[in-house]
């Protein structure tokens, strides 16, 4: 099995870790949780946090319902302290890649390291599915290069957001829609519910508090460990309750702006995550000017690293309102009615796919698909196609 030296620069401090940092099994069946920690290089402190509990576990033995298991991600580029090899881990997971793994298509000689860390984690993603079946919910671990407060990231399904809603940090939706084939959608697209969960600065010592405090509430919340058997329950919830202002908020990203090394985009400094920004504010600048924010929004992700092509995005705050009437009409699948519109239409080989012309259905707004669990998968000249998780009302893994 994979070994990786790295240094915590948070902490002045190296490690040794192996790519399972730590397993546990409960005597009974249950919920089981992955978690996957420094899928980029660069971000050590989930693997910190999961070296750290899964030693306290060990020490504490309290009693498990289900499952554990603590996954290393890019082990190459943990030694190295950078975000990736010659490609970002958490941007090859696509379709055609899997398809490609699956059918043994390629040759160990020609697969670059990030390639390889890949094939290994997906062998043993494989394992652990095929042993628990329809029990696994996953969790991977980053951080920013801003400094920001924690968040979670997800894909909109419901089984996501019950889930996601009981930790006391804000809630970012829809940035699945305009990133391509990270670890995640992997995992979802072949039926198991997910989440990733930002704790902060890349090199801050926060970040690991942050890591360690969600782990221990990940644990409790799923329903693996008995909240009496966390002495230090209380501490963290209030460590993540007291990091941030907009706990219970749902944000949803609207707008994103990619870039190439060629433009040399340079974000503007002193933007800390999730800050307001208005329409017109000059955000970067790159060999054509400035770049200026289309829309008020929060500015969300801001780029201030060297790798990287997700320049910065925008989100907005969603209110408890759409939340509500959004879940009571997935429950109701009332997007089967959809098709009855004009300009709509259910794609011949994806149940879940929706394929919508644009100059026909002009008047259905993109938000009315969002509110419904869709996401624009594709967007052509004369049409938009919108997918959604096939389990995201029907549900995978009941978490507690």
């Amino acid at each position: 099995m994979t070994k990786a030296r790295f240094y915590s620069k948070a902490l002045d401090k190296h490690f040794e870790v192996e790519r399972i940092i730590g397993e546990f099994h409960g005597d009974e069946d249950g919920p089981v949780l992955v978690f996957f920690g420094g899928i980029h290089g660069n971000e050590s402190s989930g693997v910190v946090a999961l070296i750290e509990v899964m030693e306290e576990i060990k020490k504490m033995n309290p009693r498990i319902k289900g499952s554990i298991y603590a996954i290393t991600g890019n082990t190459n580029s943990l030694e190295k302290g950078q975000r990736f090899d010659k490609e970002d881990l958490n941007r090859i997971w696509t379709k055609d890649r899997i398809r490609r793994i699956e059918k043994g298509d390629y040759k160990l000689d020609e697969l670059n390291a990030d390639e390889l860390e890949q094939l290994e984690l997906f062998q043993i993603g494989k394992e652990i599915f095929a042993k628990h079946a329809h029990q696994v919910y996953c969790i991977d671990l980053h951080t920013t290069s801003a400094p920001t407060v924690p968040f979670i990231t997800l894909n909109d399904t419901l089984i996501n957001r019950d889930f996601a809603t009981k930790f006391p940090v804000p809630v970012i939706i829809g940035i699945e829609e305009f990133l391509v084939g990270p670890l995640l959608s992997w995992v979802m697209e072949i039926g198991y519910p997910s989440l990733a969960f930002e704790a902060g600065e890349h090199y801050s010592l926060n970040s690991i508090k942050y890591h360690k405090a969600f782990v221990w509430l990940s644990l409790i919340y799923g329903g693996l460990i008995d909240e009496s058997e966390v002495p230090d329950f209380g501490k963290h919830y209030l460590t993540l309750a007291a990091s941030n202002a907009d706990h219970g908020k749902v944000m949803e990203v609207f707008h994103r702006k990619g870039v190439t090394t060629e433009e040399k985009f340079t974000m503007k400094p002193g933007y800390a995550n999730l800050q307001p920004v208005v329409k017109g504010e000059r955000l970067a600048d790159n060999i054509d000017g400035a770049i200026l924010a289309p829309e008020n929004g929060r500015v969300f992700m801001p780029l201030y690293q060297s790798q990287g092509s997700d320049g910065f995005f925008l989100a907005r705050e969603v209110a408890p309102f759409w939340l509500k009437l959004s879940a009571s009409l997935r429950k109701m699948k009332f997007d089967s009615v959809l098709t009855w519109l004009p300009g709509v239409k259910r794609h011949p080989k994806e149940s879940y796919t929706l394929i919508v012309n644009k100059r026909v259905a002009r008047f259905l707004a993109v938000q009315i698909f969002h509110l419904l669990g869709y996401r624009t998968k594709v967007q052509r000249q004369d049409e938009l196609y919108f997918s959604k998780r096939e389990y995201d009302v029907r549900g995978v893994a009941k978490m507690q």
